[in-house]
């Protein structure tokens, strides 16, 4: 008897030795093994496979955190995100998480609530990320993503620059175009002076930047066309007052004079840019003939060509001018030295067309080339193709899902 329970411990010592230091350590090891290989199966591509084998780790061990998340990474990815999502919330409740799987469980939610299309509850998420690792790049990253889909360029800016503290290296250029981002979505809302003054700001980060001038000549244009509506609105009701014709009168003069302050920025736009004077030509040709001011065209146009020789829009832009003041042959001259410089431009091309018409025929109208020709400067879709430029502001501001370089 004595024997026997002196057996007993003894026999306990050896279970415990034997599962402890021997079959756990196995136990463990293989579902590092598991971990491992549903990792690379899931690089792969073999996402089933993958499915399977983090379904096993759960069914082995069901306090695998990081199994978990995979299981609903995976679930997302195949388009899943409901599911996914229900995955990820059932981990909320798990008191016992390591930094690492807090930070990727927070990461997963705000990838399944923005793959539902939830940019706001994405945005909270992210920014929890934050709460436990203030300079985690990708909850920044992010940040700055979901807040330029919402079209808060205010906040993406305010991100940007946390990113480029994070990475230590500041971007100059990138920034002043978010505030040029900012500034257009402030313009769409009648928010002129708002605008002008971040536009401001964005050329105190980078004095050149070309398109900043050109939507400062948009903001003053713009709210030009606001205060002529107003006239016409009082046009309409009849001018029966001379309360009313005076009210009319200051609206006409109101809106003459800020839009006269948009020229000079267009001007220097093309100082600036003159490879893409495209961009403010039409704009500019519009402003001086509302104005009664369409004379000063001939002295810019010279000035900028005299200035930019190689840039066949301010050629042609010259060309037009002389063409449409009666000055053919010179008109011809002009386009001939473009042609040299670019036989292959379909705008020079359809003003040179336009020109031997108006030189051998005097009762064509010209009217129908004239707006084709109008179109295609203001065609921005034919102006990106024939931009060469590989990286162009203004084709990121125009398709901004897309990063800049």
């Amino acid at each position: 008897m004595f024997s026997i329970l002196f057996l007993i411990p003894i026999i306990g010592l050896a279970i415990y030795f034997l599962y402890y230091r021997k079959l756990k350590p196995h136990k463990v090891n293989n579902i590092r093994e598991m971990y491992a290989e549903g990792l690379d199966m899931l690089v792969s591509g073999k996402r089933i496979s993958a499915y399977k084998n983090f379904k096993n780790i759960i069914d082995e061990d069901s306090n695998n955190i990081k199994a978990y998340l995979r299981l609903g990474q995976i679930l997302r990815e195949g388009g899943n995100a409901v599911k996914a999502l229900k995955i990820h919330n059932s981990l909320l409740l798990r008191k016992k998480m390591t930094t690492y799987e807090s930070i990727e469980l927070h990461k997963n939610l705000a990838m399944n609530y923005y793959s539902l299309e939830n940019l706001d509850k994405s945005i909270l998420e992210a920014k929890k990320i934050l709460k436990i690792e203030k300079d985690n790049e990708w909850a920044i990253h992010h940040l700055i993503s979901l807040y330029k889909k919402n079209n808060d360029w205010m906040k993406a800016t305010e991100y940007l620059k946390t990113y480029f503290n994070v990475v230590g290296n500041r971007d100059n250029h990138k920034l002043a175009l978010y505030k040029i981002q900012n500034a257009r979505i402030e313009i769409e809302n009648n928010n002129f002076d708002k605008a002008r003054e971040i536009l401001e700001k964005a050329l105190n980060i980078e004095d050149d930047l070309a398109i900043a001038y050109y939507y400062l000549g948009k903001t003053y244009s713009k709210e030009s066309s606001l205060i002529y509506d107003k006239a016409v609105e009082l046009e309409k009701n009849g001018l029966n007052s001379i309360s009313d014709k005076d009210n009319y009168n200051q609206y006409v003069s109101d809106a003459k004079d800020t839009l006269s302050k948009a020229i000079p920025m267009w001007i220097h736009y093309l100082e600036i840019n003159p490879q893409q004077s495209w961009f403010v030509i039409p704009l500019l040709k519009d402003a001086l003939f509302s104005l009664d001011r369409y004379s000063e065209l001939e002295d810019i146009f010279y000035k900028l060509s005299e200035k930019f020789p190689d840039s066949i829009e301010i050629l042609a832009a010259l060309a037009d001018y002389y063409s449409n003041k009666g000055n053919t042959d010179k008109a011809i001259d002009i386009i001939e030295k473009a042609l040299s410089q670019n036989k292959d431009s379909i705008l020079v091309k359809l003003i040179k067309f336009k020109l031997n018409i108006q030189k051998n025929s005097q009762n064509i109208s010209l009217n129908d080339i004239d707006d084709i020709i109008s179109f295609i400067l203001k065609d921005t879709a034919y102006q990106m193709i024939n931009d060469q430029s590989s990286n162009s502001d203004i084709k990121w501001l125009f398709d901004n899902d897309k990063d800049i370089s």
